[in-house]
């Protein structure tokens, strides 16, 4: 993992450095610590590897900096679970009947990889939009999926996606897109960049993983 770090570091200071310099320093083992305290859960080694690199970015990413998701910003670990009781806190109130009626609405590709749910405490957010759409680690896959795997998940986000079957995965192949120049920059009217995906072109890296999910499942 700390291998793949390095080459994913090395590769920003390349071709984004605005966004390599937004990076923060890296959490330590204590602050890792106390996050799962608060989630109730612990994270798999490679996300603790991944936030020691790393505690999220700084700025204002997404707007004058672009974010190291393929645009979507990593998120420090107190805004990633501020982002997690927000999401969550409401599954208390619900009714097991409420909880399988939000659920009804939600699938999956590849499927059972993802429970079928509308909100997951075991969901945890590596990044977001801004809009309520999350991509983060799966700490509780359904029968078909990896403990650890990364997915988009959100309100919204009617067909959740494995975006990798783990953290490895997923940011081995973000690597390849940005090492292949498979993106394209988008200057926004304030003189800020953003990313677009190539092949399928679209400005949100989630679109981006839907439409590839379902051209490789389709049908599903």
């Amino acid at each position: 993992m700390n291998k793949l770090l390095g080459s994913l570091q090395t590769c920003i200071e390349s071709h984004f450095p605005g966004m390599a310099a937004s990076l923060n320093p890296g959490a330590s083992d204590a602050d890792i610590d106390a996050f799962e305290r608060a989630i109730g859960a612990s994270l798999p080694s490679s996300v603790r590897a991944l936030y020691r690199w790393h505690d999220g970015q700084a700025g204002d990413t997404g707007h004058d900096v672009i974010g190291l998701f393929f645009g979507l910003p990593f998120l420090p670990l107190g805004e990633s679970l501020r982002h997690w009781k927000d999401g969550t806190d409401f599954l208390d109130d619900m009714t097991a009947v409420e909880r399988t009626a939000a659920s009804s609405q939600y699938c999956c590709l590849p499927r059972g990889t993802v429970r079928q749910c509308a909100a997951s405490k075991a969901w945890i957010p590596l990044a977001d939009d801004a809009g309520g759409a999350y991509l983060g680690i799966d700490l509780d896959p359904d029968a078909a999926g990896s403990m650890g795997q990364v997915i988009s998940f959100g309100g919204r986000e009617f067909t959740r996606v494995q975006a990798g079957a783990s953290l490895e995965q997923f940011l081995e192949r973000l690597l390849g897109l940005y090492e292949n120049g498979e993106y394209a920059l988008v200057e926004e009217d304030d003189d800020a960049f953003s990313l677009s995906t190539v092949e399928p072109a679209t400005d949100h890296f989630l679109d981006y993983l839907r439409l590839k999910a379902q051209a490789q499942y389709p049908g599903r």
